[in-house]
């Protein structure tokens, strides 16, 4: 299981080299080295900061990805694929990858609104025209009692 480890490490470390993966009672979990910096007050006014690695758990390598679930063997690209889904670490496009996916979804909105009143007046033409068979419009005043008309 170790040397699975070291292989999935080697592969991950292309993508980013803070990550690495670690073999924890028998299921991969992939990390992210990170220091942590804790003050600590050596007298009154006088304070330090000690540095901490403090490493992030990023993924495991289980059904759902998760800490809960249960163990599966993924292979290179389906972890490297997930952790470029994940990676906001090094996603420097993050707003402009936000603005497209909210216009994209703005259009797929509109679609939505359109296609679905353009099926509620279809639906609706039957029983309008049933409803409105008997008026008789010949008889009706052709003028207008607007204002300005």
């Amino acid at each position: 299981m170790a040397h699975r480890a070291r292989r999935i490490t080697d592969a991950i470390q292309t993508h980013d080299a803070l990550l690495y993966a670690k073999d924890d009672k028998g299921v991969i979990r992939i990390y992210r080295k990170c220091k942590e910096y804790q003050p600590e007050q050596l007298t009154p006014g006088i304070a330090i900061l000690n540095v901490i690695r403090n490493d992030h758990l990023v993924m495991s390598l289980t059904d759902t990805w998760g800490v809960r679930g249960t163990k599966a063997d993924w292979g290179i690209e389906p972890i490297m694929a997930r952790l470029r889904a994940l990676d906001l670490w090094n996603s420097w496009n993050l707003a402009e990858q936000f603005f497209k996916d909210e216009e994209i979804d703005a259009k797929a909105r509109a679609r939505k609104m359109k296609n679905s009143t353009e099926d509620f007046l279809y639906d609706f033409k039957r029983s309008f025209q049933k409803s409105t068979n008997d008026i008789v419009v010949s008889n009706l005043s052709k003028r207008t009692n607007f204002k300005g008309v």
